[in-house]
């Protein structure tokens, strides 16, 4: 019964196009079993794809301890930042929380920005300048999340010239572990990561 299981995924995964097997090896390969490990890494030397998928794959399957989460990021904090593309302060980590209504619709969004901190200023001030002229007309949504979302970009400004990685720049390594575990060493790939969020 599992060789037919395993017969099944492996022409699964031949019927996959690139773009799907990539993205599995990159940021779907969470619990994945070795057998099916196997047939992964098979069908990536067979279509000649990036060998450093695999490294994607293994680093989905490994557990992190803060330290090694925070190498991830220091890494990523030393990048040009993707919107100024200055590189005289260290990049981090920002929720952009924006609440718009028109009476009795309300519109309601929480965006991830990693940045440079003047720019993550910039963003989060737009946020609440635009939240409170824009997001209070609405009832009952608009009433209730535009505190909610004002507070919250304030509270983000707080953690915007953190040396340090934020809780919100941990949260994007380790959702994107597998693509940044395979663009560690490629600056360019690690910079349309998180131009690209």
């Amino acid at each position: 019964m599992a060789e037919l299981n395993l017969k099944d995924i492996e022409e699964n995964y031949a019927r996959m196009s690139d773009y799907e097997l990539e993205r599995i090896a990159t940021k779907d390969a969470i619990g994945l079993l070795p057998e099916v490990y196997l047939i992964l890494e098979k069908e990536i030397k067979k279509r000649n794809l990036d060998l450093n998928l695999n490294k994607g794959i293994e680093a989905q399957q490994k557990k992190y301890t803060i330290a090694e989460i925070d190498a991830y990021c220091n890494i990523i904090m030393d990048l040009p930042c993707p919107i100024c593309n200055s590189k005289s302060q260290k990049l981090n980590a920002a929720l952009i929380s924006t609440v718009k209504s028109f009476l009795v619709i309300t519109s309601y969004k929480r965006e991830l920005k990693i940045a440079c901190p003047n720019c993550l200023i910039k963003k989060l001030d737009s946020a609440i300048i635009s939240t409170a002229l824009l997001g209070w007309w609405g009832i009952p949504w608009g009433i209730i999340k535009t505190p909610m979302y004002i507070f919250y970009n304030f509270d983000s400004k707080k953690e915007a010239h953190n040396q340090m990685p934020n809780n919100e720049l941990r949260a994007f390594v380790l959702a994107n572990i597998g693509k940044v575990a395979i663009s560690i060493d490629n600056e360019e790939k690690l910079f349309k990561l998180i131009k690209f969020i």
